[in-house]
């Protein structure tokens, strides 16, 4: 094990399924004991360990299995755990779609999202969209609840939490290092540094974590060629300052900060079916300028202090998130303009779409490339207090916790016209900053927590509640007019376990799912529904099983009109009304190590497997402006959930080497809401993907490591959305070196 999972688990309690064993100073044991108190509070479950005694759905990545794959694509993370449905869209996982028992995965806008316990969407409650998402190659741990639990995490209840780890301040000096690259050119450079040192009554302590991540993309680009991949930079650091470990109140202070920059090559169109079957892997020369520049930053200080059997963390933070996608948004030919879906399916708009039709870029014959501007701030303070005590044949402990968060969406939009000439575009006209859309939306939120976790015999008993109170406003700068709504909301829960032995046990759970509307909402309904799991679990030491059945009863689902949805006009940003929505499932999932059963000495042979079912149906008649939903039936399915996928594991470790073997099949999806069979243009492929990673350890602390995803270059539709067929990630293999020490 590496001095950085060394001290990573004494630290923060992240054990995975490798033993650890330390032998500490007393004092280290001590300072490693406030530590953990501190990532508990800040972590959505805390350890691998801990999730046997949850009651709830919870899944825990730890680092060690983050380092197997070396994956830089949150997509390739998450499935495997069940319960995760993804629509992929770019490749590479930079703007993923995740949504969790049947809830919409478009942006990630359905879950709560967290990287160290703090909201992280750019803008969490006026607009949820994740066009930002923390890097995963610089985290430690990756955490998703569901249940009845995921009420202390929200606002959105009703799907679940996904919260990241950040690298947390080491108490040993850590070094690390990596370099590495590959097919498209793709290159990776990443660092790592921390150390912790003692100073009169107290520790300082940091860790500073950079990243570059660059690749010129697998698709090529008509006529003209270009990149069509992704430059991106992250820096992340955190120093800390604690007290001694034998003050009578132990205190500690963590100032975190963090910036990304983001350069891509990204469109929204897609190809046409027949296009698509011919090469997956072009894209249109309408589409060579289209490209994201975006900035993040965050910082946030956390305080914590330890009264003994009582403790709170309060943490200030703020980030803040900018981002022009300027991109291809219109065709106009002979006076008629078209959307980029419509312009698929016009002959005259295609032929300029491909740069075959000369167009001069007057107002009846161009190119309308739309700078979609847009800052977003987010801000606030954050308390969790929690104690524990005796009370008769119980024990509880309880958490208390307080938010009041600001966030802020700036749209200042324009459209420029473009002429297009034996394929090249040339700029024709600019638009006048903030013509095109010039608003801003704005939520003020309190939320507040109570959880008791209540223990009795072998009962575990979780009762809880949240409540939300948020306004809500829109100012449109064009027109003039102001949109305000407010809205609050009693979120209750309660989880019930019951432990049979240290090893088999049994939870179920009911909550109300809740998620608020947007301020561009015309309505004041919330997202609502009741949600019910019931489960099993056995954890061994080699062999570890759970499997968990769920219903989601929606009383309205809402839905949002968006450019990534393939939303157009004006309606970009409206929220839409579903009414009552059914989503059911069941989630199956395996851990064994074969090698003991086998009786082979000095390997390891894990073996990972998942399965999930999932069923989400429309419960009314009704017409949506939607555009994904539409007409829709009484039993008509949701689109873009696949009922059926599985994703399957297995490894050789050894103490020199490992190598890792992973598939993963995804079930075709609806692309458009209906029955029956799906109709070859409203649909996704059928796929299963296999990827393999391995490493070889050439010297102490310097390991030769290897991955090739997608090694069968399997050719599929991923997605129909935002306009047209898009390919999922064909074979790519990378090549590098770690140094640690």
């Amino acid at each position: 094990m590496t001095p950085r999972l060394k001290a990573t688990a004494i630290l923060a309690t992240i054990i995975t399924t490798t033993p650890v064993y330390s032998v500490l100073a007393e004092e280290q044991a001590s300072s490693s004991d406030h530590a953990r108190t501190v990532m508990e509070r800040v972590m959505v479950i805390g350890n691998a360990e801990a999730v046997q005694d949850i009651t709830g759905s919870a899944q825990f990545i730890g680092k060690e299995t983050l380092d197997q794959n070396n994956y830089t694509d949150i997509n390739r993370v998450l499935r495997q755990i069940p319960g995760v449905n993804i629509q992929e869209e770019e490749g590479y996982g930079n703007r993923p779609n995740i949504g969790l028992r049947g809830g919409r995965s478009e942006r990630s806008a359905d879950i709560t999202l967290m990287e160290d316990g703090i909201l992280i969407a750019p803008a969490p409650y006026a607009a949820s969209s994740a066009y930002y998402f923390p890097r995963v190659s610089r985290m430690e741990a990756v955490e998703v609840r569901k249940g009845s639990s995921t009420i202390k995490f929200g606002p959105r209840t009703t799907s679940g939490a996904i919260n990241l780890i950040s690298s947390s301040v080491p108490q040993t000096e850590e070094i690390e290092a990596l370099t590495a690259y590959g097919t498209d050119n793709t290159q990776r450079l990443q660092g790592h540094y921390g150390n912790s040192v003692v100073f009169g009554s107290g520790t300082f302590g940091y860790v500073f974590d950079v990243s570059h991540e660059a690749t010129d993309g697998f698709k090529s680009i008509d006529i003209v060629g270009g990149d069509t991949g992704y430059s991106i930079q992250d820096l992340m650091g955190k120093v800390k300052f604690s007290t001694d470990v034998t003050a009578d109140v132990f205190q500690s202070v963590e100032i975190k900060f963090g910036a990304t920059t983001e350069e891509s090559d990204e469109t929204y169109i897609g190809l046409t079916q027949e296009d698509f079957n011919a090469d997956p892997y072009r894209r249109y020369a309408a589409s060579q300028v289209d490209n994201m520049d975006a900035n993040h930053r965050q910082y946030h200080i956390r305080h914590f202090i330890d009264f003994g059997n009582f403790d709170a963390t309060t943490t200030f933070y703020h980030n803040q998130f900018s981002r022009n996608w300027y991109k291809l948004d219109d065709v106009t030919v002979g006076g008629v303009r078209s959307s980029l879906s419509g312009s698929l399916s016009s002959a005259p708009h295609l032929s300029a779409l491909k740069g075959l039709t000369d167009l001069d870029g007057g107002a009846a014959n161009n190119l309308t490339v739309r700078a979609n501007n847009r800052d977003y701030y987010s801000t606030g303070i954050q308390s969790d207090l929690a104690t524990q005590f005796g009370w008769g044949e119980t024990e509880h402990q309880v958490e208390f916790g307080a938010r009041y968060h600001y966030d802020k969406e700036d749209r200042f939009q324009h459209e420029d016209l473009y002429a297009i000439t034996n394929g090249v575009m040339t700029l024709a006209s600019a638009g006048d900053p903030g013509s095109n859309a010039n608003r801003h939306g704005t939520a003020k939120a309190t939320a507040l927590y109570v959880l008791d976790e209540i223990n009795y015999g072998k009962w575990t008993f979780v009762p809880g509640v949240r409540y939300e109170y948020i306004e809500l406003k829109r100012e449109d700068f064009s027109s003039g007019q102001v949109r305000k709504n407010t809205v609050d909301a009693f979120v209750p829960g309660l989880g019930v376990g019951y432990a049979f032995t240290d090893e088999y046990s049994v939870f179920g759970g009911i909550h109300k799912g809740f998620a608020p509307p947007s301020p561009s909402s015309t309505n004041d309904d919330n997202e609502e529904s009741i949600n019910f799991e019931l489960g099993g679990r056995y954890n061994g030491n080699v062999f570890n099983v759970e499997l968990v059945g769920f219903f989601n009863d929606y009383s309205n689902l809402l839905g949002e009109c968006t450019l990534s949805s393939g939303c157009t006009g004006g309606a970009t940003g409206d929220q839409f009304n579903a009414g009552e929505v059914d989503a059911y499932g069941l989630e199956f999932s395996l851990s064994y190590d074969a090698a003991p059963a086998l009786k082979i000495a000095g390997l390891s042979l894990p073996i990972d497997f998942n399965y999930t079912y999932t069923k989400a149906e429309f419960q009314n008649n009704f017409v949506s402006g939607f555009n994904e939903w539409g007409n829709v039936s009484a039993g008509d399915e949701l689109p873009y959930i696949p009922e059926h996928q599985f994703y399957i594991s297995a490894g050789v470790v050894a103490a020199e080497w490992e190598v890792y073997v992973a598939g993963k099949y995804v079930d075709e999806m609806r692309t458009q809401a209906g029955s029956g069979a799906i109709p070859f243009d409203e649909g996704t492929d059928a796929h299963f993907i296999v990827d393999v990673a391995g490493e070889y350890e050439i010297h102490e602390g310097i390991r030769f490591f290897a991955t090739a995803d997608n090694i069968f270059d399997t050719e599929y539709v991923s997605a129909r959305r935002p306009a047209g067929a898009r390919p999922g990630k064909p074979f790519t293999a990378l090549a590098g070196v770690k140094f640690e020490f």
